[in-house]
């Protein structure tokens, strides 16, 4: 499977994948953070989370627009420049 997807483009290796979680029903859970690392946003990602950068008009910094979207399970679109952890992993059932 790994030579399989070496062997793709990234667009071709993103279908795949997306694929294989369709199939598997697997889900993904996003949670914001402010930026003193407060949790602020906890939701379930349909799909994926996917990253974008866009330079601005006369900056330096590579990464001066990047942000992350998303549509969660009831179609809403998010987007956001804050920092967030993505996991399978359902944050909310987890027992101390």
């Amino acid at each position: 499977m790994a030579l399989i997807l070496s062997a793709c483009r990234n667009e071709t290796q993103n279908r795949l994948r997306r694929s294989i979680q369709d199939f598997t029903g697997q889900r993904f859970y996003i949670t914001l953070y402010s930026i003193d690392g407060t949790p602020i946003y906890e939701g379930i990602v349909d799909g994926k989370v996917t990253r974008s950068a866009a330079n601005l008009a006369g900056s330096n910094d590579s990464a001066s627009g990047s942000y992350v979207f998303w549509y969660d399970e009831r179609g809403r679109y998010h987007q956001t420049a804050l920092p967030y952890l993505l996991t399978s992993f359902d944050r909310s059932t987890e027992t101390p």
